[in-house]
């Protein structure tokens, strides 16, 4: 699932919220993911692997389009289904709904699952999407074994159910079996949440096409966002507009772009924002019939060590950049150590989210770690394989977003492993990114800013008043608070006959140079001269490196 959202003030500081990614396999409520288990996989020799996935069946023509597809009758599904109903009303929660969309998603991934190593992310995604479903990832069980026995595998679920149904409150299920070589078989049980409708969405568009999508977020998720990443990597807020409890509609348009562009909503609850549909339209171009996905034995290896998994994911993450023209993030080993604490909260609780009842928000995560920043962006995710973990990420328009900023300077990637499902460890990952600025040439800085005084207002530098406004600024920067420097410089300020009916003190501190803008503080018609001083230090807000820049105005 995915939400995202960026707010920037006049003063430089820009925020941020934390994005949160289900793409791994959702089973909790809302979207905070968990894994299918299989039941028995053998691990076998670690290689290269390519799979080709080439289902059989016509795709849908778009999503949520109707009439849905009923559930096919079979003597699994059916007893699969009877037994996950039984369970529901045992533990006291709605059961799921049959979905004949689900069902032959399943069905789909069955015939290509491979046997050592869990399903991965985009053989997911493509099944969901090819038959109509936006939602992200579900829960899924993978059986290996014979498939003509409906008994046998519902008595292998006896365990397991009533702790995957009272995990989260899933809206569908869906059961999908194949017979595979050498006489093994493979049935796929799919559970998946769902906490948006909408109207039917094409697939695909032509050039220059353009859909409204009405839609309804339902209880407890607030405050709906949507966003899309066009072909070339650029990501857009779409605008919304709002009806009534939950209800809302947007408008996209293919414009220019050919090609997938990746739609995503997401929404908040007390956990933050969460993903709640993530899905393609093409614009002037079919949708494929077929995907292969390659596995290099370095993704397949297992993973030795979660300092190695950080490595790996810190050189995936700057490879992105630099794909996309941004220079590589150095490492802020300061906020690793942040990064790590809120994974091993998220194994602990099984929770991936944002916002802790323990620890609160990311930035809050960050300050208590002895960060300041005036940027703050976070990722996080569960998955069990490192490309899967960053593919799933850059697929999510608010997670890309947070990757490709050009705001951030530094990052942090944390790991912590969990269980061990097919030979490959779980992995809860944070990325978190922030902005320190860096130390500046003050001469050079001093006369950007005379030269943007100059431009805004055509009024004289008055040496005597800069040697003031830089003792001002350095006290700044040096901690003290601007009142208590004002009343210095005002003293200073006292003891000069200068010929001026006032002097008034403007401060600004920002992050970038490109903040400051004194056209929008000099309308004053009767400032008559100025002097200015420039210093760098640490700032609550703007935080480390923080650019002081003091101007004290010369009324008549």
């Amino acid at each position: 699932m995915l939400r995202s959202a960026f707010v920037s003030f006049p003063s430089g500081r820009v925020i941020g919220t934390a994005l949160v990614l289900a793409a791994m396999g959702c089973g909790g409520r809302g979207g905070q993911p968990s894994w299918r288990k299989p039941q028995e996989v053998k691990a076998g020799p670690r290689g290269p692997v390519t799979i080709y996935f080439v289902p059989k069946t016509a795709a849908a023509r778009g999503y949520n389009d109707p009439p849905l597809t009923p559930a096919p009758r079979s003597e699994l599904g059916d007893a699969v289904v009877r037994e996950v109903e039984r369970v529901s009303a045992q533990i006291g929660k709605p059961a799921p709904v049959a979905d004949g969309r689900l069902f032959a998603a399943a069905r789909e991934l069955a015939e290509v699952a491979p046997q050592d190593l869990p399903l991965v992310y985009s053989l997911i995604e493509f099944a969901l999407q090819r038959n109509g479903i936006i939602e992200p990832s579900p829960h899924l069980v993978v059986i290996w074994g014979p498939i003509d026995d409906a008994g046998e595998i519902v008595k292998s679920l006896a365990d397991r159910l009533p702790a995957i149904l009272g995990s989260a409150d899933f809206a569908r299920v869906g059961v999908g079996a194949a017979e595979r070589e050498g006489g093994q078989g493979v049935t796929i049980l799919a559970f998946q949440s769902s906490f948006i409708t909408t109207t039917p969405i094409p697939r695909q568009l032509e050039p220059g096409g353009k859909v409204r999508v009405e839609a309804t977020v339902k209880p407890p998720f607030l405050e709906p966002h949507a966003y899309v990443t066009r072909e070339d990597g650029e990501v857009e807020r779409l605008g919304l507009a709002r009806a009534g409890s939950g209800g809302l509609t947007a408008e996209f348009g293919c414009g220019k772009h050919r090609g997938r562009q990746q739609i995503e909503i997401t929404a908040d609850d007390k956990t933050g924002s969460t993903v709640l549909a993530n899905f393609p339209i093409w614009c002037g171009e079919d949708p494929p019939r077929s995907l292969t996905v390659h596995l290099d034995a370095d993704e397949t290896a297992p993973i030795a060590s979660r300092e190695e998994a950080e490595e790996r994911l810190v050189r995936l993450v700057n490879r992105d950049r630099e794909k996309h023209g941004l220079p590589a993030l150095a490492i802020d080993n300061r906020l690793q150590d942040v990064a790590r604490r809120h994974c091993e909260e998220m194994r602990e609780t099984g929770v991936v989210a944002h916002l802790s009842p323990r620890t609160g928000s990311a930035a809050d995560r960050v300050k208590a770690g002895g960060v300041k920043s005036s940027v703050v962006l976070e990722n996080v995710a569960r998955a069990y394989g490192i490309g899967e973990a960053e593919e799933g990420l850059m697929n999510s328009p608010g997670h890309r977003a947070n990757i490709l900023s050009r705001d951030a300077t530094h990052m942090a990637i944390g790991v912590v492993l969990g269980e061990d499902v097919a030979g490959r460890r779980e992995l809860f990952v944070t990325q978190l990114f922030i902005r320190k600025t860096a130390r500046i040439d003050a001469g050079a800085v001093g006369n950007l800013v005379r030269e943007r005084v100059k431009k805004a207002r055509g009024i004289d530098e008055d040496p005597r008043l800069s040697g003031v406004a830089q003792e001002l600024a350095e006290g700044i920067a040096a901690g003290s608070s601007p009142n208590d420097a004002s009343l210095k410089a005002n003293k200073r300020l006292s003891g000069m006959s200068l010929p001026y009916a006032k002097v008034t003190t403007l401060v600004t501190t920002v992050a970038d140079l490109a903040a400051f803008k004194p056209e929008e503080s000099l309308g004053d018609g009767s400032i008559r001269a100025y002097g200015a001083g420039i210093a760098q230090g640490d700032h609550d807000v703007m935080g480390e490196g923080a650019i002081h820049i003091v101007l004290l105005l010369a009324h008549k």
